[in-house]
């Protein structure tokens, strides 16, 4: 009898170990910091969560629409020129989704008049402090900037704007707002 009680007690423990040891070891994975989450998103993701009605602007757009912006710099350089040519490029290339995505150029004060076909904003003080010139940000419909895009001084530009439509194909298939 003593041997059939010794016998429970090993098929007991090592039950327990074979469904609590993977949980224990995942947690001092995760604990420790030995795990590195992947990332699919090639943008920086805009946190804390912010959108144009708490910064006091409002939204160029009537409809509401996801917006691709662009902050323009006070001198528009070769650069800047680039980027709003791949930024028109990259709405075109957006294919079926074009039509829920409207390109907007964003200008301080005293920014350069911009001739084209986007549409432009005028951004207000606290708006303007919050973006940095030369970036591009995607907004949802609801007016929350999702996505930033900082070009570096020697950065590919063409690349980055990959990035950015890899990004934004992936909002617009994933969301059903817009």
């Amino acid at each position: 009898m003593t041997t059939a009680v010794t016998r429970g007690r090993v098929v007991l423990i090592s039950l327990i170990c074979i469904f609590a040891l993977p949980a224990v070891i995942a947690k001092l994975i995760l604990s420790q910091g030995w795990y590195e989450s992947g990332v699919t998103n090639r943008g920086k993701l805009v946190e804390p969560y912010t959108s144009l009605t708490q910064l006091g602007q409002s939204s160029p757009l009537t409809e509401k629409g996801w917006q691709l912006a662009y902050v323009l710099p006070s001198a528009c350089e070769a650069q800047c020129q680039q980027q709003l040519h791949l930024m028109q490029q990259s709405h075109i290339a957006l294919g079926k989704y074009q039509e829920r995505v409207v390109p907007v150029v964003w200008t301080t004060g005293d920014a350069t008049p911009f001739n084209g076909s986007m549409l432009v904003m005028q951004m207000n003080e606290s708006l303007a402090k919050t973006v940095e010139a030369g970036q591009v940000l995607i907004v949802d419909p609801l007016g929350q900037l999702v996505m930033s895009y900082t070009p570096s001084e020697n950065e590919d530009l063409a690349q980055l704007s990959k990035d950015m439509l890899a990004d934004l194909r992936k909002l617009l298939k994933l969301s059903r707002v817009g």
